[in-house]
């Protein structure tokens, strides 16, 4: 076959047009995702307007000033520069207002759609004044917080704070101080369990407390974990957490302690067991605990009412009364239930005096 110029032109045309071709895909590629991303935005805007809605509804207003939202392509990050919080008054609560230094939100921009796993980063200081009686303040060098699942679900949450310290302030005193290394905090859908079955562990790292310190006896850092499971966790709104754990106290929701370890120096403790909150929201249950080296500390809340009693214990699990000279030191144990009941605080057969549990929220 001949092939005239007309031809070769119609081949030529063809074959420019195809170079065009995948720009033209890709042009509508990032169209579509730019869409996608700006549906994004405004579903990310919408969803912490409609919060803050409900929580003005509830008497808590939260206020974003200078929101900006940014982070296009691939994320969305919604920054609220020095957020506000204002508890309106209520029955038996003091009007309360709070700040924080700045809030920021992070989601991929497919991850916004479905609000599945945010990422929170909050920068200090937050402080809470409740009106004629405290001022809180905390400080921290770094606080992140992720969030994976929905709105009407939880699959895992986890907070992470380096450097925290608390100050508390009443009559223009310091009445409060505590700082930590820091402080770690994982909930976590439990596998192979019911629906609402969580996993909880949380670390607290070398902390000072001057109370603490004042009331063992010793200025030692004091250093707590907890390992437990959540059982009855089926109904979670992440959008007002008050109302989760009230659904999760009326329909007998349980939390199964199963390591609780506390150390401060010397004297330590460990307990397992169970806890619930009572029909005033506060802690409630049982822990059996064994307290190591602590003797001295238990006397300090009226154990020495069975001294007698306590020294059989002390000696009797630590092995042998008389030691070899030179050897060290056996450690003390002693196993006492502790009970929480009506807001009042028992280990063994007596209340500790002067302590009264307050409601949780």
């Amino acid at each position: 076959m001949q092939t005239t110029p007309q031809t070769m032109a119609g081949h030529m045309r063809k074959s420019r047009l195809g170079l065009y071709v995948p720009f033209g895909l890709l042009a509508l590629v990032i169209l579509g995702w730019s869409a996608l991303w700006l549906y994004g935005r405004h579903r990310t805007a919408q969803e912490m307007d409609l919060f803050m809605a409900r929580q003005a509804g509830l008497g808590r207003v939260w206020n974003c000033p200078d929101r900006s939202i940014s982070g296009y392509p691939f994320r969305i990050e919604i920054r609220c520069a020095k957020p506000t919080f204002q508890q309106v008054e209520e029955a038996g609560r003091l009007p309360t207002t709070g700040s924080l230094g700045a809030l920021t939100a992070i989601a991929t921009t497919a991850g916004a759609l479905t609000m599945g796993h945010v990422i929170l980063e909050f920068a200090s200081p937050l402080r809470v004044v409740r009106e004629g009686a405290s001022d809180m303040t905390v400080n921290w060098e770094s606080a992140r917080s992720s969030v994976s699942g929905s709105l009407s679900r939880l699959d895992r949450a986890s907070l992470e704070v380096v450097k925290p310290e608390v100050i508390v302030t009443a009559a223009g005193s310091e009445v409060f101080r505590s700082k930590a290394d820091k402080l770690d905090l994982h909930l976590r859908e439990a596998s192979g369990q019911p629906a609402g079955t969580f996993d909880v562990a949380l670390a607290l790292v070398n902390s000072a407390t001057p109370l603490l310190d004042g009331l063992m006896g010793n200025a030692d850092p004091f250093n707590a974990s907890f390992d437990g499971r959540i059982f009855g966790l089926t109904t979670i709104d992440r959008r007002d957490w008050k109302a989760t754990l009230d659904t999760w106290r009326t329909t007998g929701g349980v939390m199964r302690v199963e390591r609780l370890a506390l150390a401060k120096g010397v004297p330590r403790a460990e307990g397992k067991g169970e806890l619930r909150l009572d029909s005033e929201r506060r802690v409630a249950g049982q822990l059996d605990a064994t307290f190591i080296n602590a003797d001295a500390l238990l006397r300090q809340f009226g154990l020495n009412a069975v001294d007698n009693l306590i020294g059989n214990l002390l000696m009797g699990s630590s092995g042998r009364r008389n030691e070899q000279p030179g050897a060290p030191p056996r450690e003390r144990s002693m196993r006492l239930p502790i009970t929480f009941v009506e807001g009042r605080v028992a280990v063994g057969p007596l209340r500790l005096p002067g302590v009264r549990l307050l409601p949780l929220y």
